[in-house]
C-alpha cells in the first residue's frame, strides 16, 4: 500500500473544510498548491478520480457510473471501471487515513463496488462514513445545500447498513432520519422534497411513517402536488377500509380545490388528474364533478397564444388545377380529377426525419376537453412536425379543390339531374344518396358553405362503408348480451389499406375527418357539434386559413384499390 503523501492529505482535509458536495472538494483540490513529486501527483489524481465520479442507484444495485455533466475537470476516469489497481490502493490508503467523514464514506464506498478488501468492512466503513458526515452537513454555512446532501448521505448509508445486515446502524440511521424529518416539518422554510426522501427512506427502513406522512400532508396543504404526493405515501401504510377511503377522497378534493382556484391549462391539468384519481380510486361523486368542470373547458380558455399565418398558394397552383378540369371531357371525368393524389405528403420521408429540430419536435399530450383523460402519444406516435406538414399539404389540397370545383361550375354549369348523373353509382352511390350528395355541390357553388359540410359528410361515410363492405368485416355478430355493431367512420378509414386502399390515403382520411389530436378532425367538429360554428372554406375569406369544407368533396372520389379497381 502506498504512504500516503502529507501535503496532498492536507491539501484534501482544506478542500473537504464546509463543502457540501464531492465535486466543490475536487475543484479546490485540483488548485491546491502541493508537492511536486510524481507520488503526489499520482495520488491527486486518484483522490480526483474518486471524487468526480458519480453514484447511481441504491442498495446492493448502487455504483457508480461516470461523471457529473459540465464537470470542470476534464482528462479523469470516467467510469468505476477505468480506475487502475495503483488507484485503488490509493483509496485504499486514504480511507484510512482521512478526518472527514464525508471523503471517507466516499471512498470506502467505492472501494466496496470495486471490489476492493473485505466487503462487510467497506460497507461498515461507508455507512458509518455517511451518517458522521450528515451531521456535519447539516451545520455547514450552505443550508439547504447541506441538508439535501445531508439527506443522501443517510439514504446511502441506510441503503448499505440495510444491504450487509448491520443492525446497529440501521438503527442509527432510522434515529437520525426520525430526528431530521421532525426537523424539516416543523420548519417553515424547508421545501416537500427533502421531506418527500426522508420519508421514502424510512419507509425503506421498515419505519412506520404514517404520523410523518399526515403531518407533511397538513404542512405541505398549500402545495396541491406535495400534498398528493404525501397523501398517496400515506396509502402505503394504512390498511384498506374506511381510512384508506378518506385519503383517497382528500386525493381528488384536494386536486379540485386547487382547479377552483386555478386558471388556464393548470386548471384543466388539475381537473383531468382529478377525474383520472377519481375513477381509479371509484369515488363516481367526485369523478362527475370533475367531469362537469372539464366540459366547460374550451380550447382558448387554456391560456395559450394561437400562432397563424395567412395561406396563400401560388397563383400558377391554383392556374394548374383550373387547367386540369378544363382537359376533362365531362362532368363526370372532371370531379373525378378533384381527387388529387395526396400520397406525396403522407409518405414517409426517411430521409427527412431530423429536418428542423427545436420546438415543433416538443413531444406533447392531447388535451380532450370533452373528456376527463389527458393522453400522451405512444412512443412510436408520428412526429408531430411531420404530421404538421401533412395537414398543411391538406390545407393547400383545399384551396386547389376549391379553385377546381368553382371552375367546374364555370365550365360546366351543371344542374341538379346532372350532378346526380355524374355522382351516381350502382353500388356504392345510388340515385337518393347521389341526390343527397349533389345538394352538398350545389350548396357549395352557393357559398353556403357550413351546408355544405352538414350535408356531404354522412355521405362520405356511407360510400366508404359500401365501398369496404365486400372486402374486409365492417359488422360484429351480437354475442350473448352483448349487441353487434357497425364500424363507424373512424374505423372503416383504419380498415382501408386491408382492403386494397393505399395507406396514404387512409391516412389523409384520418387526419382530415376523424384525428381530434392533431387532425382537421372535420366530421367530428362539424358532425359532432364539437365547436360551435362549422368552419366556412379558407379560399372564401379574407384570412385565407385552413381550408377543411373545401376539400370535402375530395375525399368522397376514394381513389381505385389496388390491385383490381373499383366499380
Amino acid at each position: 500500500m502506498p504512504q500516503v503523501e502529507p501535503s496532498v492529505l492536507g491539501a484534501l482535509m482544506e478542500a473537504a473544510k464546509d463543502a457540501v458536495s464531492y465535486e466543490a472538494i475536487a475543484v479546490v483540490l485540483a488548485a491546491a498548491d502541493i508537492d511536486t513529486t510524481t507520488a503526489a501527483a499520482q495520488q491527486r489524481d486518484a483522490l480526483l478520480a474518486a471524487l468526480r465520479l458519480r453514484l447511481s442507484g441504491t442498495g446492493k444495485a448502487q455504483g457508480f457510473t461516470g461523471t457529473l455533466p459540465g464537470d470542470p475537470l476534464k482528462g479523469r476516469s470516467a467510469s468505476l471501471t477505468e480506475v487502475t489497481a495503483d488507484q485503488l490502493e490509493i483509496w485504499s490508503a486514504y480511507a484510512g487515513a482521512v478526518s472527514n467523514p464525508f471523503v471517507r464514506g466516499r471512498l470506502h464506498h467505492l472501494l466496496l463496488v470495486a471490489g476492493h478488501g473485505r466487503k462487510p468492512d467497506r460497507a461498515r466503513g461507508a455507512a458509518a462514513g455517511y451518517l458522521d458526515a450528515a451531521a456535519l452537513l447539516l451545520a455547514a454555512p450552505e443550508r439547504v445545500s447541506g441538508l439535501l446532501r445531508a439527506t443522501e448521505c443517510l439514504r446511502w448509508a441506510g441503503d448499505l447498513a440495510r444491504a450487509f445486515n448491520q443492525k446497529d446502524l440501521q438503527k442509527r440511521v432510522t434515529e437520525d432520519m426520525v430526528a431530521l424529518v421532525d426537523r424539516v416539518l416543523a420548519d417553515t422554510e424547508d421545501k416537500p422534497g427533502i421531506a418527500d426522501r426522508l420519508l421514502e427512506g424510512l419507509r425503506v427502513q421498515r419505519y412506520d411513517i404514517t404520523d410523518f406522512a399526515e403531518r407533511a400532508a397538513r404542512r405541505y396543504a398549500s402545495d396541491v402536488h406535495a400534498r398528493v404526493g404525501f397523501l398517496k405515501l400515506l396509502l402505503q401504510e394504512v390498511a384498506p377500509g374506511p381510512r384508506r377511503t378518506d385519503i383517497d377522497t382528500q386525493i381528488v378534493s384536494a386536486l379540485l380545490d386547487a382547479a377552483d382556484a386555478d386558471t388556464g391549462f393548470r386548471r384543466h391539468d388539475l381537473l383531468t388528474r382529478a377525474a383520472t384519481e377519481a375513477r381509479d380510486r371509484g369515488l363516481s361523486e367526485l369523478r362527475a364533478r370533475a367531469e362537469m368542470a372539464l366540459q366547460q373547458t374550451d380550447p382558448d380558455s387554456l391560456g395559450w397564444t394561437r400562432l397563424r399565418r395567412e395561406l396563400s398558394p401560388p397563383s400558377g397552383l391554383s392556374d394548374a388545377a383550373r387547367a386540369h378540369i378544363d382537359a376533362a371531357v365531362d362532368l363526370r371525368d372532371a370531379l373525378w380529377r378533384t381527387a388529387h393524389d395526396v400520397h406525396p405528403a403522407m409518405r414517409e420521408q426517411a430521409g427527412d426525419a431530423h429536418v428542423l429540430e427545436g420546438l415543433l419536435r416538443i413531444p406533447r399530450t392531447r388535451i380532450n376537453t370533452a373528456g376527463p383523460v389527458q393522453v400522451t402519444p405512444s412512443v412510436d406516435a408520428d412526429d408531430n412536425y411531420a404530421v404538421a406538414l401533412q395537414v398543411l399539404a391538406m390545407d393547400f389540397l383545399g384551396h386547389l379543390t376549391a379553385d377546381q370545383l368553382d371552375r367546374i361550375q364555370e365550365r360546366f354549369v351543371p344542374d341538379e339531374a346532372e350532378l346526380i348523373t355524374a355522382l351516381a353509382h350502382e353500388t356504392v352511390l345510388p340515385g337518393p344518396r347521389a341526390r343527397t350528395l349533389a345538394h352538398a355541390f350545389r350548396y357549395f357553388w352557393l357559398g353556403e358553405f357550413d351546408a355544405a359540410a352538414c350535408v356531404a359528410l354522412p355521405q362520405v361515410e356511407q360510400i366508404l362503408r359500401q365501398l369496404l363492405r365486400p372486402r374486409v368485416p365492417i359488422v360484429s355478430v351480437a354475442k350473448g348480451h352483448t349487441p353487434g355493431t357497425v364500424d363507424q367512420l373512424g374505423g372503416l378509414i383504419r380498415s382501408m389499406p386491408a382492403a386494397g386502399y393505399p395507406a396514404d390515403w387512409s391516412r389523409a382520411l384520418e387526419l382530415l375527418l376523424v384525428d381530434p389530436d392533431r387532425g382537421m378532425n372535420l366530421r367530428n367538429n362539424v358532425c359532432h357539434g364539437l365547436i360551435d360554428t362549422p368552419p366556412s372554406t379558407a379560399s372564401r375569406s379574407s384570412s385565407r386559413q385552413r381550408c377543411t369544407c373545401s376539400a370535402t368533396p375530395t375525399a368522397i372520389e376514394l381513389p381505385r384499390p389496388s390491385p383490381s379497381p373499383a366499380p
